[in-house]
């Protein structure tokens, strides 16, 4: 478990990646049936400000650590955050605070 949150925490480390993460969680919506379309590449790509590709390539590394899941619907492809992985990282912040609270 400790290797895979500090997979989580290498992939946050980058600021660009952390932008396109942080866009991916206040526009995911999850598996709801109607999807926004500010989870897809290009929006996502359009509202940071960086080229489509980059933005690619940085939603890839995301998915290959587990933060963010994509579904593809059509001819496009939306991106969320998985519960699970948002979920750990919650815990393990809120044990950290927790910790250096006492």
């Amino acid at each position: 478990m400790s290797e895979e949150l500090a997979h989580y925490y290498k992939a946050l480390s980058n600021p660009v990646r952390l932008a396109v993460f942080i866009h991916v969680a206040d526009h995911s919506e999850g598996y709801a049936p109607e999807r926004k379309k500010d989870t897809c590449v290009n929006e996502i790509s359009k509202a940071i400000g960086i080229p489509q590709p980059t933005a690619s390539n940085h939603l890839r590394v995301l998915e290959e650590v587990g933060l963010v899941k994509s579904i593809k619907v059509g001819t496009r492809c939306y991106q969320y955050v998985r519960k699970d992985a948002a979920k750990e990282l919650l815990d393990k912040s809120q044990y950290f605070f927790e910790m250096a609270h006492k």
